[in-house]
C-alpha cells in the first residue's frame, strides 16, 4: 500500500514536469513569433514614412519614458536589407545608434559605405543560431549568383552574390573583393564551428528607383 501511494507521487511529479516542459517550449516559440511580427510590421513602416518624407533622413526615435512596459526596443530604420532566397528582410539602423548591434538587428559594421558611395563596401554581421536575433541563421542556403537587395534613400540596390570563404574568427575580418566595385559583405559564424566564420561577398549589378 506505501509502495503504491510512493508511486503515484512519483508519477503526479513526473506529469508535472512534462506539462512544466511544454509551457516553457510554448513560451518561448511564443516570444520568438511575437517579435518576428513586430519586425515585419517595423519594415513596412520604414517604407511608408519614406513614402511621405521628403527628407531621407530618419533619426533613431527614443521611446517615451511612460511607455515602458514594453520591453522591445524602437527603431527607426535607414534602409533594409532583402534576400529573397532565403525570405529575410530586416531594417538596418544608422551606425551611431545605441540599436547597431549584433544584439539586437543586424549590424553595419566600421569603415563601411552605404551604396551610394563609389567603390562602396556595405558590411553587415549578423548572428547564426536559433535565438531569435539570428537573422543571418540561413545565410549558408545562398548559392552564388543569388540575389541580395539594399533600399536606402529611394534607391533599390540590387547585389548579386559573388563568391563566400571561411576566414579564422578571431576579431577580424579579411575581406577579399574587388575594390573597384561596390560590394556588400555579409559575415556571420560558420555553422557547427566556434573558430570560424563565414563571408559573403556580392558586387552591385544595378540600381532602381522604388
Amino acid at each position: 500500500m506505501k509502495r503504491r501511494k510512493e508511486n503515484k507521487i512519483i508519477l503526479l511529479i513526473g506529469v508535472f514536469l512534462i506539462i512544466f516542459s511544454i509551457f516553457l517550449i510554448s513560451l518561448d516559440i511564443y516570444k520568438s513569433t511575437k517579435k518576428e511580427v513586430e519586425e515585419v510590421k517595423m519594415v513596412d513602416d520604414f517604407f511608408i514614412e519614406e513614402e511621405h518624407s521628403e527628407e531621407n533622413i530618419p533619426q533613431e526615435q527614443p521611446k517615451e519614458e511612460d511607455n515602458k512596459k514594453s520591453s522591445s526596443p524602437s527603431y527607426n530604420y535607414i534602409a533594409i536589407l532583402e534576400i529573397p532566397s532565403i525570405d529575410l528582410k530586416r531594417g538596418l539602423v544608422d551606425y551611431n545608434s545605441r540599436y547597431n548591434n549584433v544584439k539586437y538587428n543586424i549590424q553595419i559594421i566600421e569603415h563601411s559605405q552605404m551604396p551610394k558611395v563609389e567603390n562602396s563596401n556595405l558590411i553587415l554581421a549578423g548572428h547564426n543560431g536559433t535565438s531569435g536575433v539570428s537573422f543571418f541563421r540561413n545565410l549558408y542556403k545562398l548559392k552564388e549568383d543569388s540575389l541580395i537587395y539594399i533600399y536606402y534613400d529611394g534607391i533599390k540596390y540590387i547585389y548579386k552574390l559573388n563568391n563566400s570563404y571561411d576566414t579564422s574568427k578571431d576579431g577580424k575580418v579579411e575581406i577579399v573583393r574587388n575594390r573597384y566595385k561596390n560590394t556588400i559583405t555579409l559575415i556571420t559564424c560558420k555553422r557547427s564551428t566556434k573558430d570560424k566564420q563565414t563571408v559573403f561577398i556580392g558586387y552591385l549589378v544595378d540600381k532602381v528607383d522604388y
